[in-house]
């Protein structure tokens, strides 16, 4: 009769895989909780951190665990490999944002108009400049974002404005429409990156000038000192919407480059190089058409609005 040892189990690989198997619920539950608003932004970011934490601890059980089979056998090897499984999916998020570091400069307040932003008067922010080092790096990393002239009056770019953040889920937290064609307009929102809820702040001012209007917009985030590009990427997004918006609506974006654009007398707009501001012609609204002819033109501001 030949004596047979029972076969040895890892306990080592077990735990790794029950502990990465609860890190993910884990995680998710915390997200869920502060989107629902029932913990604030402090308390995930322990909550993250906890989970991190576990999931670290799956994958470092899992190699002893192998490591241990290895030597002396057993059974434990599936489970060192769900273990590692788990831990990996916890792990993603940290490893995105650790890439994320690299590849974005460390902004957290991105603004088409560097010298005057617009206002932001929510969360813990009044108001406020953008520091001139952020400046320079906004201006290296994201040379795209710049002020954007568009030939439509204010009201009617205001209208599209909100439609587009309305369509983004920007909730308006305060607005102030244009109350005659020539006067400026303001929209204050407030936006929620994705996946993990965290509310931003941001900025739309519209004034008129003697090219047609003048829109800027800024973006900050209200807790931590880097967005990871998601500033940048929510302008970027904005504009692009705004342009299309326009184009169902008018057939052409009317926008206006803003880069070396020189106004003639009795002429139509043209850049420094000669070459006409819009290639295609846009006619303007029958109402503020008019009164361009009675005013011979939109006024110029002397400053720009302070909202």
């Amino acid at each position: 009769m030949t004596l047979r040892l029972p076969l040895r189990h890892s306990r080592t690989a077990q735990r790794s895989r029950r502990i990465g198997a609860i890190a993910i619920p884990f995680l998710i539950l915390s997200v869920a909780g502060h989107y629902f608003e029932l913990f604030d932004t402090e308390v995930l970011l322990v909550l993250l951190l906890l989970g991190f934490f576990m999931g670290a601890t799956a994958i470092v059980l899992a190699v002893i665990a192998v490591v241990d089979l290895w030597k002396d056998g057993g059974k434990g090897f599936f489970n060192s490999l769900l273990g590692t499984f788990y831990g990996s999916i916890v792990l993603l998020p940290l490893f995105v944002a650790t890439v994320g570091l690299y590849l974005f400069p460390p902004l957290n307040d991105i603004s088409t108009d560097l010298s005057e932003p617009p206002a932001l008067v929510a969360g813990e922010r009044i108001g406020g400049t953008i520091e001139s080092n952020m400046q320079i790096m906004q201006k290296a990393s994201y040379p795209d974002i710049v002020p954007r002239r568009f030939r439509l009056p204010p009201p009617e770019l205001h209208n599209a404005a909100s439609s587009v953040a309305s369509s983004m889920g920007w909730e308006v937290i305060y607005e102030l429409p244009a109350g005659f064609p020539d006067e400026p307009t303001y929209l204050l929102m407030e936006a929620r990156m994705p996946y993990f809820s965290l509310r931003d702040d941001v900025a739309i001012r519209i004034q008129p000038d003697r090219v047609g209007t003048l829109l800027d917009i800024r973006s900050a985030s209200r807790f931590g000192s880097h967005d990871f590009g998601t500033n940048a990427r929510r302008i970027r997004t904005f504009l692009s919407n705004l342009d299309k918006v326009l184009l169902q609506s008018y057939g052409i974006t009317a926008s206006v480059e803003e880069t070396g654009l020189v106004l003639e007398e009795g002429g139509a707009p043209r850049f420094n190089n000669g070459s006409v501001a819009l290639e295609v012609p846009f006619e303007l609204p029958p109402s503020f058409a008019r009164l361009f002819k009675e005013r011979g033109g939109a006024p110029m501001p002397a400053q720009k609005p302070s909202f």
